[in-house]
């Protein structure tokens, strides 16, 4: 049995920031998959194509297809890459007749009948033990109909497996991909290499814009050895120097939290570290036990940039408990980061002109600004569609995977102009004495934020 997992070739368009700001993680369901099949399939050889990473388009790609030649080959689908994950089946097709394709991802899950269109399977759910019975199955000539998680034909909905253990999953198999071609994003990371963990999977939350079609809300994190163990394995193995941890809210579970903190304070590792959470999810004893555990940067899924925008957000909390988190994090000192959504339905043009002063008032040392992305399978989705809100088409939708640009309008705002609130909003927003004398005082953001500037002024 040979077996491929991939992620598909296509890129940022050219308008966006992103493009030449860094930003490349490995894809680490992929490879959390192929580790889980080698241990349950030893004799399976496995490779992981990460063309987006690895920079292959489709002529490249297919020379590997050919070279490989898979028995099957799961592909990566998203709203948003979804012509790109079709064309990538194809060409597998095309040039391994006989290679079973499945769909696997978050559009998988959201939508697995659409992917049938192209595809022998889907997906449907936590991917691992789903694709290792495939392979079994498939090696062994048996029947793959009533197998848990694997839609075969439009209209199926089948049985998902019990949700796995976090702790029972092997470390992915970083082995298979080049480590050195990924990084998070300008002002994320501070040492290299670097690289990127999750831990946890599931979210007990009701932000509109967020899709539980995969991991479902049941809040599921690895232990702290568990996450102990595989740090030590990066900077052992790997030589790794920092972690980017990419849990949404790392901090969900404080006593795992302070857990990690002091396993990594008793066994020290020579790594830095970040992480992502929710505002509410912090407090000065846990930021300050964070930062002597080798943490030097947080970020905040603030996501309102006021009160009301918040509240249309279903996010729970208000601008005040964000300014109190950042203030918190800087005290103890860690850097801080905010990520906010523009154009949510039930903005407007008073809230968007409104934005640029509010995040001022929470005065994170970075921020990144991101319009509302409505996931098919979202309140968010229902509720644009509902009301008449969305600027594209399905089908336009299912290609549309740049953050940077509108996909909901504003009423009595073009496009064009809810783009521009977020430019001057970077713009209002960095230009501020307090920012400036941030960026004065330390070399490595000064020239972050010379990179950073290219980039805007690109853009812009």
């Amino acid at each position: 049995m040979k077996a491929l997992l991939v992620n598909p070739p296509h890129s940022f368009s050219p308008e966006n920031p992103l493009r030449g700001a860094g930003l490349a993680l490995p894809p680490l369901g992929l490879l959390s998959v192929a580790a889980y099949l080698r241990r349950e399939m030893p004799g399976a050889k496995v490779k992981v194509l990460d063309c987006p990473g690895a920079g292959l388009g489709l002529a490249a790609f297919e020379r590997e297809v050919a070279a490989f030649a898979p028995d099957l080959a799961g592909v990566s689908v998203h709203a948003g890459t979804f012509s790109a994950s079709l064309a990538a089946a194809a060409a597998v097709k095309k040039l391994r007749p006989s290679c079973f394709t499945v769909a696997g991802g978050h559009h998988a899950s959201a939508r697995p009948s659409q992917c049938l269109h192209g595809f022998d399977g889907a997906v449907v759910g936590e991917g691992e033990e789903t694709f290792s019975k495939l392979a079994k199955r498939l090696a062994a000539g048996r029947e793959l109909a009533g197998l848990a998680g694997l839609a075969l034909k439009p209209g199926d909905e089948p049985a998902r497996p019990a949700p796995l253990d976090p702790d029972s999953l092997p470390f992915p198999a970083r082995d298979l991909v080049d480590l050195s071609l990924y990084r998070p994003s300008l002002f994320a990371y501070r040492r290299r290499p670097v690289t990127s963990m999750v831990t946890s999977r599931g979210c007990p939350y009701a932000c509109g814009f967020c899709s539980k079609s995969v991991f479902g809300a049941a809040y599921r994190a690895q232990s702290p050895e568990r996450v102990h163990a595989e740090m030590t394995e990066l900077a052992g193995r790997y030589g790794v120097k920092e972690v980017s941890f990419q849990d949404d809210t790392f901090t969900a579970d404080r006593a795992r939290t302070l857990r990690l903190c002091a396993l990594l304070k008793k066994s020290p590792l020579d790594l830095t570290w970040s992480c992502m959470t929710r505002v509410d999810l912090v407090d000065p004893e846990l930021l300050r036990a964070m930062k002597g555990a080798g943490c030097f940067s947080i970020a905040f899924g603030v996501d309102g940039a006021g009160d009301a925008s918040c509240g249309l957000m279903g996010k729970g909390f208000d601008s005040a408990r964000a300014k109190a988190a950042v203030a918190a994090a800087r005290a103890a000192g860690l850097e801080t980061r905010a990520y906010y959504i523009f154009g949510y339905p039930g903005e407007t043009r008073a809230t968007l002109a409104a934005a640029p002063a509010k995040m001022a008032e929470v005065d994170a040392d970075h921020v990144f600004i991101a319009f509302a992305h409505p996931f098919f399978d979202t309140p968010l989705y229902a509720e644009a569609r509902a009301r008449g809100l969305l600027a594209v088409s399905d089908e336009e939708l299912l290609d549309s995977h740049d953050n940077t640009a509108p996909l909901v309008n504003v009423p009595g705002l073009t496009l064009r102009q809810q783009a521009k609130f977020a430019k001057r909003a970077y713009l209002s927003y960095y230009l501020r004495p307090a920012s400036l004398a941030r960026r004065l005082a330390s070399p490595r953001a000064l020239a972050d934020s010379a990179r950073a500037l290219l980039y805007f002024l690109r853009w812009y």
